[in-house]
């Protein structure tokens, strides 16, 4: 049942539906749960290199955004 409404989207109805409260603890309870798994899944000397990267990752996308507007 989850997997069948997180793979129907439409388009007029995202803006909507990523405002409930619901459908945007799931989608960050999904995003939780990839990072723990790459992150377990990552050997332990590069799990330090790991995190840094994420990081970066995620002030690039930050600045990006904040340039955009």
């Amino acid at each position: 049942m989850l997997w069948l409404s997180i793979c129907h989207t439409s388009d007029a109805l995202d803006p909507v539906v990523a405002n409930r409260q619901p459908w945007a603890n799931v989608k960050s309870f999904w995003r939780f749960c990839k990072l723990y798994g790459d992150y377990q899944a990552t050997p332990p000397s590069l799990r330090r290199r790991f995190i840094i990267k994420i990081e970066q990752d995620r002030a690039q996308a930050k600045s990006c955004s904040v340039s955009s507007q």
